[in-house]
């Protein structure tokens, strides 16, 4: 195959792959949020993923080198490349790797082999400390249509899946430490190996941190859980999740009572008016958008004066509340 064959097969067969490279991602992203809904409360995609998954095209004189100067043994110098096209999963911790690998092996669109697993190659050479990486190629089973394009069965995609270090690390070296053979010495490897200890340590702490922080956080999202269920129970809505919702929820944390739910129910029952309160509020004021305005309905009616004096945000905000409930707000 001559350098003007390649580079006149890529550019008519480009549009295909970046077509199929977008379909992967969207794919993928769907089963990922699918996944990830499962949580509680449920994780956003944006903050799960550390960067933007962005599909990668290899440029053509890329491709020329790679097929024809590299010294491969191709049968095939154009259909072997796998990587004509690819993209990049980046999440925080390495144990949510594996949410990604699934969301790759569930989706029945494709063939998916694991090229490369650093958790096996770990095992397989545990004294070692080198690039870290799990390689996916995936391969359309069948003809796909997809933006306008016609994908044709066996059309390749690669995937790659790091943690935010590990991508770190990788950006830092790979191309410098790993692909030349002789060019960094061997006190330069042996410092990058250093740095791989670090971030697989590195990595173990943040594990611990978050599940401490999870365990210690536990019962404030348990409360936002039953706030938000009660929201869309009781005003027929969606609510929000902003962050002032923890401030009310930790303002209050010693007083919010273990059968919530249960209390919030017998609350609604008594004073049936307060769904209509929020309602007619929640186009202008952003508190009663918040899951959190249930749990100031649910104590100011019981404990008016000490609601009012833990109160995290404005007087003004809690006003209307107490006006609600038939509660003199300044004088309690």
């Amino acid at each position: 195959m001559t350098e003007e064959e390649v580079r006149t097969r890529w550019e008519a067969e480009r549009p295909i792959f970046s077509a199929w490279a977008d379909y992967v991602r969207s794919r993928i992203e769907f089963y990922l949020e699918r996944l990830l809904s499962r949580d509680a409360p449920p994780v956003s995609l944006s903050y799960f993923l550390k960067i933007p998954a962005e599909p990668r095209l290899k440029e053509a004189k890329s491709l020329v080198d790679k097929a024809l100067f590299r010294n491969k043994p191709y049968a095939d110098p154009y259909g072997e490349i796998t990587d004509k096209v690819g993209m990049r999963f980046v999440v925080l911790l390495s144990r949510e790797i594996a949410l990604v690998q699934q969301a790759i092996e569930d989706c029945d669109d494709w063939e998916a082999s694991k090229d490369r697993d650093y958790e096996e190659e770990r095992r397989e050479r545990p004294l070692e400390f080198a690039y870290q990486s799990v390689h996916y190629v995936v391969r359309a089973k069948k003809e796909i249509h997809h933006s306008g394009f016609k994908i044709p069965p066996g059309t390749p995609c690669e995937i790659q899946v790091r943690t935010l270090l590990q991508h770190a690390h990788s950006e830092l070296t790979h191309d410098t430490i790993y692909k030349p053979k002789k060019s960094a010495s061997a006190e330069t490897k042996r410092t990058v190996a250093k740095s791989m200890a670090l971030i697989e340590a590195a990595d173990d702490f943040f594990v611990i941190v978050m599940d401490d922080l999870s365990a210690a956080s536990k019962p404030f999202r348990e409360a936002m859980n039953a706030l938000a269920r009660g929201y869309e129970k009781y005003v027929g809505a969606d609510s929000e999740a902003e962050k002032s919702n923890m401030l009310i929820i930790e303002a209050f944390s010693d007083r919010i009572p273990l059968d919530l739910a249960d209390r919030l129910d017998r609350l609604i029952q008594q004073k049936s008016y307060i769904p209509t309160c929020i309602a007619k509020r929640r186009d202008t004021h952003h508190l009663y958008r918040q899951p959190a305005i249930l749990l100031a309905y649910l104590l100011a009616s019981s404990k008016p004066a000490e609601t009012k004096s833990l109160w995290p945000l404005t007087d003004d905000e809690l006003r209307s509340v107490y006006m609600d409930l038939g509660i003199s707000f300044d004088n309690c």
